[in-house]
């Protein structure tokens, strides 16, 4: 009887438990197609968000537009963390920021 009892036939071995180890731990429950997508997001919406300020900062007078830019991107970035939150909370002050302040104008001197 001892015979017939192996530990792979237990819980179908250890590399098949639950869908397997790589399985259990790796997609956290998720698919993998979600998992890969999250940093997806937070990838681009950072280089959306760094791009938004450079134009801030070049285009003054459109500074509506990229503030709002800034700020749904840095919502958006929450899906992916945010920069461990405070980049996206510093996007969000900065992306109000952006659309509240105007531009001042350059003297003629």
């Amino acid at each position: 009887m001892l015979d017939e009892f192996h530990f792979g036939d237990m819980m179908n071995g250890f590399g098949h438990m639950m869908g397997g180890y790589h399985d259990m731990m790796d997609s956290f429950g998720l698919s993998h197609g979600f998992m890969t997508g999250l940093p997806l997001v937070g990838l681009v919406s950072g280089i959306v968000i760094i791009i938004g300020a450079i134009m801030l900062n070049v285009q003054r007078v459109a500074h509506t537009v990229w503030g709002t830019l800034i700020l749904a991107f840095s919502v958006l970035s929450f899906l992916s963390m945010g920069g461990f939150w405070i980049g996206a909370v510093l996007g969000i002050a900065g992306g109000a920021l952006a659309i509240s302040t105007r531009p001042a104008h350059k003297s003629r001197a």
